[in-house]
């Protein structure tokens, strides 16, 4: 069995062009519902998953607590160090649905993560023999070696779209750089500045950006340095990426 961990970004894309051209056999392609995607994401999810049906790989859908409800639970938002959302939105509940898919370990995972996609996925391994993140199973990573324009190849082969950013799945993420800021919608920024009023905490890198809250964030994300303050980075919206090991954001 072989079951790809997909946002329905352009790297998941991708890997299910890939998994397509090599005639990868007992193909699940599964997607975890953060319930903090961007508006129309579910459209993308379904775009994908009619690709899917298309190639005969069965889609699993899977839902999560949600990003509101964790971070009340949690009373603060997660961070770059603490990244408890990947680990609760996506590690938790894929294994959850997992472990009866597969109940004697023997699937391989695969995950359309690049070392040419940012800085923390710069030494991605092809294989993990037993991830500790999934169960001591096997995760394979098809196109740890592909560049850019290798991954756009693949995503123009599938027909979907290419996407001139990267997965919406959970939006804004702690990891959100300038680009992803200003691809915000009003709603999304009413609904961050509601969260953080109730939790009486700003979402986005408080120690980095002097405890401003969303609406701080996105006028430094709109003018940049020209709002540098005493203390603070030349560009804290620099973009290293998520090493997370469940794919966020592919």
């Amino acid at each position: 069995m072989n079951i790809i961990s997909s946002s329905y970004g352009n790297d998941s894309i991708a890997l299910i062009q890939w998994a397509h051209d090599n005639d990868l056999p007992d193909v699940i392609v599964a997607y975890c519902d953060t319930g903090w995607a961007a508006p129309g994401w579910d459209n993308r999810v379904a775009q994908g998953e009619f690709l899917c049906d298309l190639y005969g790989f069965e889609v699993a859908h899977i839902h999560s607590i949600g990003m509101e409800e964790l971070v009340k639970m949690k009373k603060g938002w997660p961070c770059n160090q603490y990244q408890f959302c990947t680990m609760h939105l996506k590690g938790v509940p894929f294994l959850e649905w997992l472990d009866p898919v597969d109940p004697t370990y023997q699937a391989n995972i695969l995950i359309g993560k690049r070392r040419a996609e940012s800085k923390k996925r710069a030494n991605t391994p092809a294989f993990i023999p037993d991830s500790e993140y999934h169960g001591g199973r096997m995760v394979f990573h098809p196109l740890f070696m592909h560049t850019d324009e290798m991954r756009d190849t693949l995503v123009k082969s599938s027909g979907m779209e290419l996407l001139p950013h990267r997965s919406q799945e959970c939006s804004p993420c702690v990891n959100a750089n300038r680009k992803d800021f200003m691809l915000l919608t009003k709603e999304q920024i009413e609904n961050v500045n509601r969260i953080e009023c109730d939790l009486g905490k700003p979402m986005i890198r408080p120690k980095r950006y002097m405890g401003m809250g969303i609406y701080g964030v996105l006028m430094w994300a709109k003018y940049g340095t020209s709002l540098k303050r005493e203390g603070m980075d030349d560009d804290p919206l620099e973009d290293e990426g998520c090493g997370s090991p469940f794919g966020c954001g592919l």
